[in-house]
C-alpha cells in the first residue's frame, strides 16, 4: 500500500514522514513547558496606570505575596 500511497500522494507520503520525525521534539519541549513551575514565567501582561482595568487588579492582588525564586 506504501507504492500506491507514493505514486498517488507523494506530497501526503513526506509530510508524514515529517511530522513522524518531529513530533517526539515537539511532545518533549511542551512536556518541559508543562513542568516548569509558575515563577519561571518569561511573559507577562503590562497593563498600563491609566487603565481602568488596572486599578481592579491592584485591589485584587494587593495581599499577594509571590514565591522566592530557588537558588
Amino acid at each position: 500500500w506504501m507504492r500506491q500511497a507514493w505514486k498517488l500522494y507523494p506530497e501526503s507520503v513526506i509530510m508524514a514522514g515529517v511530522v513522524s520525525a518531529l513530533a517526539p521534539f515537539g511532545i518533549w519541549c511542551a512536556y518541559q513547558i508543562h513542568i516548569r513551575p509558575w515563577y519561571y514565567r518569561k511573559e507577562y501582561t503590562v497593563v498600563r496606570a491609566e487603565d481602568p482595568y488596572a486599578k481592579v487588579l491592584e485591589e485584587a492582588y494587593k495581599d499577594f505575596v509571590p514565591h522566592k525564586l530557588p537558588k
